[in-house]
């Protein structure tokens, strides 16, 4: 078995490693969250968490926390911000291996249920995008890993080091996004001892891990409330109690059944695999299944958060993500008991057409870059700066369907576990979808490069850093491109409103001005700052329609610029 995990480490390098290391960052989110850690460093403040200076009540700071220091060790770039959701997601896979090394299956199923889980559309998405669902994920994995494995241990000693490491990671869990790390596994694990007729570990068994993860958070919890008063106020009824109650359109309110087509297909291609597997299993299989401690508590740990947050008013498509792991270890004690050979022929014979595909389109695109470079750069001459961008992407993405299909077509008679060789195909599918998501989306979806561009076009003409304003699309790159937290906003608000109101009241400078203020500013007699708004193209007739246009700095893409310079400057040169 050591060469399939040889072969897992493969897998990870490939599917995980190369997005997260090349792929631009993606608005907003991406650039919210390397931003907040970089002010929070920048401030010296680890308690309050604030987004462009004003406050930002969304979130608990685990992410933070550790996504800062991320960057102390590695930098401030792609790499280091991505980690933090790539370590949650691996985290996951081997607290699912440990599950089932421990529970005395083979280690076959516990490779199964790794590839089950990391080759999970959802899981794959969130674990090399900058968001914390991921992080989260892992923390009530261990939540549901340490409490499963403790209630089969008969030692003392033991039970209690692993209900300690789950109040550890329940403390853990809140920190990084509230309430729902103690709402989705108490119900899992309140159902399963029930329907086990558990009824003395049901009153016995939570108290310690509770315990436990109120000493987590209480210390920042009450270092918040001292610095942040109107904290708390603003987390549980907005952030939770709204959320989940409350069918206003700034909580995506969304019918009962909207999250089931995201649990389906984020967990494709794992469900094929499975399905496949459920088809050739025996009655007597269907019995013993039914009867496992594990199965019933994979089933509790999918079934009850997956309905509880379905009923919920306010619904998004991550929100699923903590039912994959437990059904990655549904689907690799499935597949334990289906014997390898009896798997359908017609699955294996359409990988491996697939593969040939693969190979075939991914030597192509190869050949494509190859004669773009040789002979085509002066056919287009917008291409350039787009195809300077997608080159290491495309690239990465042709070789990463080759190999992986060649390494199919390789190993498809080997004894490789079903998983093993299947998933190591479908890497090269996912790689495409990792480099061609962010163009989809729209170019100004990862502005990165061109924000760069106008910073280098500053330094290039010796300006000096200008006062930025700019728009709710493009605020949170501008920031995290420029290292500029005093960024405002021209109009709008966004998902800034409380923030804006926030320093209003305290007497801060206002995040958001209005264009007859920014008029006010340009035409201002005692200026001494330069002044630059970044827009959007598309924006730029409905955002600063009457007002005067400065120096204009354009790019190839969908970000341009308006320098003013300092009226002091002006005056001189008259």
């Amino acid at each position: 078995m050591k060469k399939h995990y040889w072969l897992l480490l493969i897998f990870i390098a490939g599917l995980y490693l190369l997005p997260v290391i090349f792929r631009p960052l993606v608005t907003p989110d991406e650039y919210r969250y390397a931003e907040i850690p970089r002010e929070m460093i920048e401030r010296g403040d680890f308690i309050t968490p604030r987004l462009l200076s004003v406050r930002y009540f969304e979130k608990t700071p685990m992410g933070y926390w550790l996504t800062a220091a991320s960057f102390k060790i590695f930098g401030q770039n792609a790499f280091a911000l991505r980690l933090i959701p790539l370590l949650g997601a691996v985290g996951s896979a081997l607290l699912l291996n440990w599950w089932c090394r421990r529970r005395k299956y083979s280690s076959e199923t516990a490779l199964n249920a790794v590839f089950l889980y990391l080759a999970g559309s959802m899981v794959w998405i969130l674990g090399t995008f900058a968001t914390f669902d991921s992080l989260l994920c892992f923390w009530l994995t261990a939540v549901t890993v340490c409490f499963a494995v403790a209630m089969e241990s008969n030692a003392l000693k033991e039970r209690l080091l692993l209900l300690t490491g789950a109040g550890v990671a329940l403390g853990c869990g809140f920190l990084t996004k509230g309430f729902l790390a103690y709402v989705l596994p108490g119900i899992s694990i309140a159902a399963y001892l029930l329907w086990q007729k558990r009824w003395k570990e049901f009153i016995v068994l939570p108290w310690l891990p509770l315990i436990v993860s109120l000493a987590v958070v209480a210390p920042w919890a009450w270092a918040i409330h001292k610095a942040e008063p109107d904290f708390w106020h603003y987390f549980v009824v907005y952030e939770h109690f709204q959320r989940f109650t409350a069918s206003s359109s700034g909580q995506h309110p969304a019918p009962f059944w909207f999250l089931v087509p995201f649990l389906l297909v984020g967990f494709l291609p794992s469900l094929f695999p499975v399905l496949a597997g459920m088809s050739k299993l025996q009655k007597n299989s269907w019995g013993d299944l039914w009867h496992s401690p594990e199965v019933r508590f994979a089933l509790c740990s999918v079934l009850l958060p997956f309905l509880f947050l379905s009923a919920s008013d306010g619904k998004l498509p991550t929100c699923v993500l903590p039912c994959f792991a437990p059904a990655a270890v549904l689907g690799a004690l499935i597949l334990d008991k289906t014997d390898p050979e009896r798997s359908p022929a017609k699955l294996r014979q359409l990988t491996t057409v697939s593969a040939v595909i693969f190979i075939i389109i991914g030597a192509l695109v190869l050949l494509a870059e190859l004669f773009y470079l040789l002979w085509g750069t002066g056919f287009i001459p917008s291409l350039p700066l787009k195809f300077a961008v997608w080159t290491p992407f495309l690239t990465t993405t042709a070789l990463g369907m080759i190999i992986s299909g060649t390494v199919f077509v390789i190993y498809r008679r080997s004894k490789l576990p079903e998983p093993a060789s299947y998933f190591t195909l479908f890497a090269g599918v996912m790689l495409v979808s990792a480099w061609f998501f962010p163009g989809f989306t729209g170019y100004y979806k990862m502005p990165e490069y061109e924000l760069l561009g106008i910073a280098s076009q500053l330094s290039a003409e010796k300006i000096k850093r200008p006062r930025i304003i700019t728009s709710p699309k493009l605020i949170h790159a501008a920031a995290w491109c420029f290292k500029d937290s005093s960024i405002q906003l021209i109009n709008r608000y966004g998902e800034l409103e409380y923030g804006h109101k926030s320093a209003i009241a305290h007497g801060e400078r206002a995040l958001v001005l209005k264009t007859e203020e920014i008029e006010k500013l340009i035409n201002s007699a005692d200026r001494k700052e330069g002044l630059m708004l970044i827009l959007c193209k598309k924006e730029v007739e409905s955002l600063i329609k009457g007002l005067p246009l400065g120096k204009q700095f354009m790019t190839d893409g969908e970000v341009c610029a308006f320098y003013y310079p300092p009226q002091k400057e002006n005056i001189g040169k008259k």
